[in-house]
């Protein structure tokens, strides 16, 4: 073993790594779905072959045996090595640009920072140092290649490659005692040929190639990481796991559905039967939330892998419960950042013993996205579009899969235009993609129609469908809009007197101090009338234990959407979490102005009981009150006591959790609904005219233009308008129509950048932006600027706890248990902005020796400091107090 050349410095041999990596190969190409090419498959096995030959040089065996018996090398990372260490003009591919493809997958299969200085920049002089070497050393090079040519001779054989490949690539030496290696016209980076402009690039990337040497590039590092990981599992896996299972065919899932269904006839398999043309084929379908859009999304995906993508972690976990239902436990994967927790807190309900290796297989296999159904959380992949380093590695297993996106419009314009890219990638890369959501922005709609290349047969409207007639007129919702001066008051008194009255009754704002505060108004009320009902607050600044108490509670007992439900009254005040993620169902809902998306799921949440029913379903009087707040403040930017410079707030965060012109439009096309009593294109407010003009910004002006659009509003008295299924969908569309307009530069008013910031995301993208990082990729998507801590007052109960749990435990400590047992009791999340103020931050570093014995010793602290700093990192002690009921009081930006 000490004479063969290592891989791994656990003495894993170069042949031996390079086998489990060939035999992977093997196993993707009998398990992948598609036409693929016998040829890429070719240039995969010799990628695979050559990849790792770089780890012959001595200083780097040196390294992984840890001996001085090889000499020192140079720092040049494995994978450029490598590239001295074949002969691409002994290819026999018959396809030109199989060669260049090969030598690309070969040298970024692992990126470096260093590398773009080590083509062009200051390491260049490396590279040619090295190729000196390999002339002035003598037959030292040749005599190691010819070595490992001996070494992977007949492994090259059983894989049917020809080992004559292997050796000096005596032209590139040449070369590189002169010129540098970006000069060399063998290669590009990939990662920066991103960033030449998109008019030299549209003749270059959007090619047959481009598709080539992404699925080589993107399969090696797939079939590498694997192997390696194979290696390092103990026994844990098999290479055959890089693919488990089989996608369950379209007769197998339909008899699935219809058990589940408990019928032989449903819409999905109808749509299906009526449009087989549109089976598996890239398409958007439209439809109420409620409507069976997951069980489409089976049926469609029949037969191959699936993505399936959700905005928030609450949504995919229970998108992952139903598909585990459906297709079995180990026919599915979770992905997304607390997937690991999840899935062992569920293990631990259940009382199923299962080892950390067994969670630790189970996540293993999901990152490497071996199961035919994934289910992640949309950061987890959509990022790719931004083409990090190593993005390959999902574009090319994207390529034959099938890619399910639910709900776009949960999406601000940022992230909505990254989505779009990826759709359009995925589309070049061949990849098909279901676009489902309840609502979808037209100019959203736009793009991606023109960018994926769909027909008009593929956009589908449910409720356009022949069949859905009536549900499309159906109504379930009368909407009353409700003002009030800042206090609260009018709004108040239709809460309690809803509650009273024995309805449960939902609030929802926009921003957790004001649900704080007005939860705070309610409770008052009830003390004064002397009336027992039952209330919770539940927002998202709340410890990770106690919100998950709050939302058992909001679902399974005070507003739960289930038959046979216990009536008594109650009042549930949130925050727009419960848009998407809470299965409840309402009597009545007052809520805060949003923009018209928003404000349909929110609606969701009411009369949900009559989702799919026909004909007229709603009350007499509103069951939706929208809450328009007329009080006078002065901007959030600009603390002024001057009242020239305050305006009406209409809700609280307006213009920053949402854009104040596009909710401004939504509640204009809504308050003119109600004078004409429909919501239709050709009755539509016109923004530029009387009386709305003078509701948005104008050049050349400075009006409250929060103040007309309330008096607006208030105008309306007690109207109300019923409106249908049809008109919800319709609203949001003339909301979007009318923005998009109203972005045209000749438009009079000033409408602010909504739509503009996502079409110039694209147009970035469109340049070839890509990050350098999947990790910044990822922030970039998620916008997240969250901070996470543990509040002042419960730090001493948190040190205390933690010390005697690694006290207790030491040295069997372990990550899991520690964040499923102790931090849900003291986490909470805040806006990094409401902790800081007036130019000082409210927040401090946690001690993380006061988490240690004392009397351990020095060794034994030191190893317990290095996981606890590991484990905990990032966590601060946050200066705000904490009440189990009202979460954290943070300051209101």
């Amino acid at each position: 073993m000490q004479n063969a050349f290592w891989a791994k410095s656990s003495g894993t041999s170069l042949v031996e790594h390079t086998n489990d990596v060939l035999q992977a190969v093997d196993i993707l190409q009998k398990k992948k779905q598609g036409d693929i090419q016998g040829e890429w498959w070719l240039a995969l096995r010799y990628a695979a072959l050559l990849h790792d030959l770089g780890k012959i040089d001595p200083g780097f065996q040196g390294m992984l045996k840890k001996t001085d018996a090889d000499s020192p090398g140079t720092d040049i990372p494995h994978s450029l090595l490598s590239l001295f260490l074949f002969r691409p003009a002994l290819f026999s591919f018959s396809d030109p640009t199989a060669a260049h493809v090969v030598v690309s997958a070969v040298a970024f299969h692992h990126w470096r920072e260093s590398f773009p200085d080590l083509f062009m920049g200051s390491r260049s002089y490396d590279i040619t140092a090295k190729a000196e070497e390999f002339v002035d050393e003598g037959t030292k090079w040749p005599d190691r290649c010819g070595k490992a040519a001996s070494q992977m001779g007949e492994l090259a054989k059983r894989y049917q490659l020809d080992e004559q490949i292997i050796g000096i690539n005596e032209n590139l030496v040449e070369y590189l005692r002169y010129g540098t290696l970006g000069a060399a016209g063998i290669l590009v980076p990939p990662y920066t040929l991103s960033f030449l402009p998109g008019s030299i690039r549209e003749g270059n990337e959007r090619t047959e190639k481009e598709r080539f040497r992404i699925f080589v590039a993107g399969n090696l590092m797939r079939v590498d990481h694997f192997a390696s990981l194979v290696e390092d599992s103990g026994g844990r896996l098999e290479i055959k796991d890089i693919e488990q299972g089989e996608p369950l065919s379209t007769k197998i899932i339909d008899g699935k559905i219809k058990a589940l269904f408990n019928t032989n006839s449903y819409w999905q398999k109808e749509f299906f039967t009526a449009r087989p043309e549109l089976w598996g084929e890239s398409m958007i379908l439209v439809a109420p939330t409620g409507f069976g859009k997951t069980e489409f999304a089976y049926l469609w995906g029949a037969g191959i892998k699936n993505f399936m993508l959700l905005p928030m972690r609450t949504a995919t976990n229970k998108i992952f419960d139903r598909t585990q239902s459906l297709y079995g436990e180990e026919q599915a994967a979770l992905l997304h950042g607390d997937a690991g927790l999840e899935l062992f807190i569920r293990s631990r309900e259940k009382n199923v013993q299962e080892t950390e290796g067994q969670r630790r297989k189970a996540m293993d296999l999901a990152r490497h996205l071996a199961k035919p159904y994934i289910v992640a959380t949309a950061d987890q992949i959509v990022p790719s579009a931004l083409r990090y380093p190593g993005y390959e590695r999902i574009f090319s297993t994207l390529m034959d899969s099938a890619l399910i996106i639910d709900e776009v419009q949960a999406y601000d314009p940022q992230a909505a235009a990254i989505v779009t890219h990826l759709l359009q990638q995925n589309a070049f890369l061949g990849g098909k993609t279901l676009l489902m959501t309840a609502t979808l922005p037209p100019f959203i709609q736009k793009q991606i129609i023109k960018r994926v290349g769909l027909g008009e047969g593929q956009v589908i409207n449910l409720l356009e469908l022949p069949g859905f007639e009536e549900i499309a007129v159906s109504a379930r919702h009368r909407i009353q809009f409700l003002t009030h001066d800042g206090s609260y008051d009018t709004v108040i008194d239709k809460v309690v007197e809803a509650a009273a009255s024995g309805q449960k009754v939902l609030v929802i704002m926009n921003t957790v101090p004001a649900a704080c505060a007005i939860y705070e108004y309610i409770n008052a009320e009830l003390k004064t009338r002397d009336l027992q009902i039952r209330n919770a607050l539940l927002h998202s600044r709340f410890t990770t234990e106690r919100r998950k108490e709050l939302e058992t509670l909001v679902v399974d007992q005070y507003m739960p959407n289930k038959v046979g439900r216990d009536q008594a009254p109650c009042i549930i005040v949130s925050t727009q979490i419960v848009e998407a993620s809470l299965d409840i169902d309402a009597d009545i809902m007052f809520t805060e102005p949003a923009p018209a998306d928003s404000l349909v799921q929110r609606m969701g949440r009411v009369y949900r009981r009559y989702a799919r029913s026909k004909g007229l379903n709603a009350p007499e009087n509103a069951n939706v009150f929208i809450i328009v707040d007329g009080k006078m403040s002065g901007s959030s930017k600009r603390k002024s006591k001057d009242k020239k410079g305050e305006d009406a707030r209409l809700g609280s965060g307006i213009g920053m959790v949402y854009n104040r012109d596009l909710t401004a439009i939504s509640l204009a096309v809504l308050a003119n609904g109600f004078e004409e009593q429909t919501i239709e294109e050709a009755k539509l407010p016109v923004l530029n005219e009387k009386p709305w003009e003078s509701c948005f910004r104008k050049k050349g002006r400075k009006a409250k233009i929060n103040k007309a659009l309330y008096n607006i509003i208030r105008g309306l008295g007690e109207k109300s308008l019923l409106l249908n299924e049809k008109q919800k969908v319709d609203w949001v569309e003339q909301t979007y129509n009318l923005l998009d307009r109203a972005s045209d530069h000749d438009f009079p008013l000033n409408l602010g950048n909504y739509i503009h910031q996502y079409r110039e995301t694209l147009e970035i993208l469109d340049h070839g932006y890509c990050s350098d990082k999947r990790r910044d990729a990822m922030r970039l998507f998620r916008d997240v600027n969250d901070i996470t801590g543990i509040p002042q007052e419960m730090v001493e109960n948190f040190y205390n706890e933690v010390y005697h749990w690694v006290k207790d435990n030491f040295p069997r400590l372990n990550y899991a248990e520690l964040a499923t047992t102790i931090l849900p009791k003291y986490l909470v999340a805040c806006p990094y902005r409401s902790v800081v103020k007036d130019n000082a931050v409210y927040y401090h570093e946690l001690n993380l020796e006061q988490l240690i014995p004392s009397d351990f010793s020095v060794n034994k602290q030191a190893f317990v400091y290095e996981k606890l700093e590991r484990w905990l990192s990032g966590l601060v002690v946050l200066e705000l107090s904490y009440d189990p009921e009202k979460g954290l009081n943070y300051f209101d930006p």
